[in-house]
């Protein structure tokens, strides 16, 4: 059974977010990411140097710690870049570790 919510000072259940869909520049933003990679997979070196540094930071946000560690668990076999594709755009894992774009800074040369 699902856990209800009520408002505070309330009998009334309080609304539950649903999760908000990626929005359509940052899924294409990721397509160019994932296309790059897949030209020049050398650069999935910029992807973990960049993990490194947000990890050597003390004070991060907790959903990012989790994005990191989501990650790390697909980079612990290879460096497959389907697989990595797949788990970035997928619904599970990847609604997290879309929302920090910037662990795959660097990728896209302007």
């Amino acid at each position: 059974m699902p856990a209800v919510y009520f408002k505070r000072g309330s009998s009334q259940p309080r609304q539950r977010r649903s999760n908000r869909p990626t929005p359509v520049q940052h899924m294409a933003y990721f397509e160019q990411v994932f296309a790059e990679l897949r030209l020049h997979p050398e650069k999935i070196a910029i992807v973990r140097h960049n993990i490194a540094e947000f990890q050597a930071q003390p004070y991060l946000k907790k959903g990012l710690h989790t994005a990191i560690d989501r990650l790390l668990l697909v980079f612990e076999d290879d460096d497959d870049i389907e697989r990595l594709y797949r788990q970035v755009m997928s619904d599970d894992i990847g609604q997290r570790v879309r929302r920090y774009p910037l662990i795959f800074k660097g990728i896209i040369s302007i």
